[in-house]
């Protein structure tokens, strides 16, 4: 049945941010149509907006939207403050607060665009730029289901009656979003190279410069992504998508293109979460893995700890620990960022890593095996961190996670929960050969919470510490981990009879922290 939207839901959906945020120099008063037609302008004034939105470039909005749900989940970065009492997303109850930013950052700030472009026609006038638009809206509508399952994804900008998309119906509009974009760049590349330099370059807030060709390559590995995503719930139509994207004339991101990311128009949101704010730390997981494997990208992900109890050590937080007082944890290990720093969106490695799994699953990813992506993803890895030693590295068939101890509270401790190792072996498992895969590929994905949260829940790997508190009232089991978001009251308020009917048909009746995704089935 479908539902018609109340008027505080399509405001929501419907109004739009002001794009001037990311063009500061930009007076609009001072615009002439002729201006706007010129080189496209008009074509591509919101995209810088909407690429600093993929993933959140602005603190606040980062710390809600990232920071404080999958950057804590999968063990990446932790905060040391008590936030709410410490009853919140990080212990396993929602919070309202950040779960509704969740939604709306991405909605208001990069949906929202989308629509304006697409209600004037841009995607004929303009189909190179459109299909940037597209990849950054196919980008966030992964996210958003991902983080919360059903959302009006193919519905989203209709002013009329509007429902949600399960989570398989927004899986197949966002392949053929992707392909849509795909094409409309590849016919553009192919027809005039250097077009892409006199339309979008001048609005590429990426390391990319406003290449078209980079772009098709990061478009091939999310429709990879995607494909890898849905491989345990639909594995025929997942390998017929990874085996286009890997096939496509210009193919997935390789080692000399260059991970994706975005320079943020101030200064990047985790130094100043980190520095200025001092609300987030190094998680334990990250670092204890990284310590047991003597991997030297520690030191470019982490600063030693300033604690008395651990001075030039690193130490991570916990996730999901019992913290009274942010005095406690403050001084651990921060993390290793600069004002500067672009924001990862898409790490180039995540590319090898993921043929390496689609080779171990049987499927056509381009003529390697799954060893030769799986170290070459590491290459990846070291390469992008600037770091050597990576053939020794690869050697290691020894070293395995330490154990963490806290000289806080010896309550928190753990020995170690996987013993996996670094050297590729064709005799183990395919389970441990993919722990192995996804081991390493979270290592690399590295700050990139969200992305790595999705792979945990899909994969189950790499193993985590349980939360040591837990206070989702017996939602969440004592030996499991969080699942999802719920949906937040910026939803559930303005269109409470669409969200019970999309929880009801999609969700078995339960909006909680605890039910699976639909292709969460580990």
């Amino acid at each position: 049945m479908r539902r018609i939207l109340s008027g505080c839901m399509l405001i929501l959906f419907f109004l739009s941010t002001s794009c001037t945020d990311d063009l500061p120099n930009l007076n609009e008063k001072q615009i002439t149509d002729q201006d706007l037609t010129m080189d496209a302008n008009e074509g591509g004034i919101l995209l810088p907006g909407m690429e600093n939105s993929i993933v959140q470039t602005s603190a606040g909005q980062y710390q809600s939207d990232q920071n404080h749900n999958g950057d804590s989940f999968i063990g990446y970065l932790v905060s040391p403050t008590p936030f709410q009492g410490n009853i919140q997303n990080i212990t396993y109850a929602m919070s309202d607060t950040w779960n509704n930013r969740v939604w709306t950052a991405p909605t208001e700030n990069l949906l929202n665009q989308w629509v304006q472009m697409k209600k004037k026609s841009f995607d004929t006038k303009y189909p190179d730029l459109y299909a940037i638009s597209l990849i950054c809206k196919v980008f966030v509508g992964q996210r958003l289901v991902d983080v919360f399952g059903p959302i009006p994804y193919t519905q989203y900008g209709q002013a009329s009656e509007v429902s949600f998309d399960s989570e398989q119906e927004a899986y197949d509009a966002f392949f053929t979003d992707i392909d849509w974009a795909i094409n409309a760049l590849t016919e553009a590349e192919d027809a005039d190279p250097s077009a892409d330099q006199l339309r979008f370059a001048k609005f590429d807030k990426s390391q990319y410069g406003g290449d078209y060709s980079k772009w098709i390559k990061v478009a091939n590995t999310l429709k990879l992504r995607l494909a890898m995503r849905i491989s345990l719930v639909d594995p025929v139509k997942a390998q017929k998508e990874a085996e286009e994207a890997v096939s496509q004339k210009y193919g997935v991101l390789e080692d000399g293109d260059g991970s994706l990311a975005i320079t943020p128009p101030t200064e990047n949101p985790i130094e100043q979460i980190a520095f200025s704010w001092g609300d987030t730390r190094v998680g334990a997981p990250i670092v204890t893995y990284l310590m047991g494997f003597h991997d030297p990208r520690l030191a470019k992900y982490a600063l030693p700890a300033t604690d008395p109890a651990a001075a030039g050590q690193y130490i991570g937080i916990r996730n999901g620990i019992d913290i009274t007082s942010k005095d406690t944890y403050v001084n651990f290990s921060e993390p290793n960022v600069s004002k500067t720093d672009p924001v990862k969106v898409m790490d180039v490695a995540e590319s090898y890593f993921l043929r390496a799994e689609g080779a171990l699953r049987g499927w056509n990813m381009g003529g390697g095996t799954a060893q030769q992506f799986y170290e070459d993803g590491v290459r990846a890895s070291f390469s992008e961190n600037n770091v050597g030693g990576v053939e020794e590295y690869l050697q290691d068939d020894v070293s395995t996670q330490t154990a963490y101890v806290d000289p806080k509270n010896p309550d928190n401790n753990s020995p170690a929960v996987s013993t996996i190792t670094i050297k590729w072996d064709d005799n183990d498992s395919f389970d441990r050969k993919l722990e192995r895969i996804m081991t390493q590929k979270w290592i690399a994905l590295y700050p990139e919470g969200r992305e790595a949260w999705a792979e945990f829940r899909r994969t189950g790997y790499p193993k985590m510490y349980l939360n040591v508190v837990n206070y989702s009232n017996g939602i969440i089991p004592a030996n499991d981990f969080i699942k999802r978001l719920t949906y937040p009251t910026a939803i559930t308020n303005a269109s409470k009879e669409a969200v019970d009917e999309a929880v009801s048909k999609y969700l078995d009746g339960k909006d909680t922290q605890y039910t699976a995704i639909w292709w969460d089935v580990n």
